[in-house]
């Protein structure tokens, strides 16, 4: 049986409804594991969900809430401060309460840029926060039907990427691939900083200092590693497929990925104890409200976590 957390993200984006057009499969789920919503005092509900004030061991879809005092009324699709505030607080809830029980989390979109202008300095998403805060390297995996990418770095500014990728940690990146779940000893392709992988240093040399050390580490460790690849073909059909890329930057990888799995993708950290994911799209505050919202990535959240030991 396992035990998950959701963390609500924003409550004006289209979180509620992706709960509620997956509450079949979440009732259904909770029949054999522990489901918990981990939600702020605001007026977006979600009914059907058993209300609890802490977790307990039989099976079930709950709701939990924290936090105190009046709740707060949000406007879907019109983000505040107040939302970002009570979306990065429900993280921080459903953090401690997975610290506290165990289990797994799933994290629901929120807004980097409310969630900073709530006050939050430094704030750069989900995966940096966690690595924060259980003081450990975590890295990014997104994962679908048939791709799954690691950027080297993520949130971070572009004339930023190749100082931080002469920071990045190797070894703990091939501990984090190692002890994944995900990943049984893939093949990895990774992919040249440079336009046509630096053209040997013609047009750049970080594929033959930074990337070909670190890439390096990967190999003492007995996994198969091939590249420099060209980025802007390494995706397209008919090429060689690996089991997983590391890109150089977030776009890099992310946009490709995303244009292949669609919907389907989800957000992986690898270098945690526990398995944390997210949907691989935002909080689409233009279309909350409306009825339109496809809880694919949320569904497909849910079966990664179910279908492991």
């Amino acid at each position: 049986m396992k035990t998950i957390f959701i963390s609500e993200g924003d409550p004006t984006s289209i979180n509620y409804e992706l709960l509620g057009s997956s509450f079949p499969i979440l009732e259904s789920l909770g029949k054999h594991h522990r489901i918990y919503l981990i939600r702020g005092p605001h007026n977006q509900t979600l009914s059907k969900a058993k209300q609890l004030t802490k977790p307990v061991g039989e099976p079930g879809f709950y709701s939990i809430s924290w936090g105190s005092g009046k709740p707060k009324s949000f406007v879907l699709g019109k983000p505040s401060k107040s939302s970002g505030k009570m979306a990065y607080d429900s993280l921080l809830a459903a953090i401690d309460f997975q610290k506290q029980y165990g289990g797994d989390l799933i994290t629901l979109p929120l807004s980097k840029e409310w969630v900073q202008k709530a006050g939050v300095k430094g704030f750069r998403g989900h995966t940096e926060t966690l690595a924060e805060t259980y003081k450990r390297p975590t890295f990014m995996m997104m994962s679908g039907e048939k791709l799954n990418v690691i950027p080297l770095t993520t949130h971070v500014p572009l004339k930023d990427v190749v100082k931080e990728l002469k920071t990045f940690d190797w070894k703990e990146l091939k501990n984090a691939i190692l002890r994944s779940p995900y990943l049984n000893h893939p093949t990895i392709g990774y992919l040249g900083l440079n336009p046509h992988a630096g053209e040997g240093g013609k047009i750049g040399t970080e594929e033959i200092t930074i990337l070909k050390t670190g890439v390096g580490v990967l190999r003492k460790a007995k996994l198969t590693v091939e590249g420099p690849l060209s980025a802007d073909s390494a995706f397209l059909p008919g090429t060689k497929l690996y089991d997983l890329y590391l890109a150089g930057y977030h776009d890099q990888g992310l946009i490709p990925f995303k244009l292949l799995e669609g919907k389907k993708g989800v957000n992986i950290t690898l270098g945690l104890d526990f398995t944390r994911v997210s949907p691989d799209h935002g909080t689409a505050f233009g279309i909350a409200g409306k009825g339109c919202a496809d809880p694919t990535g949320l569904i497909s959240c849910l079966e990664r976590l179910v279908e492991t030991k």
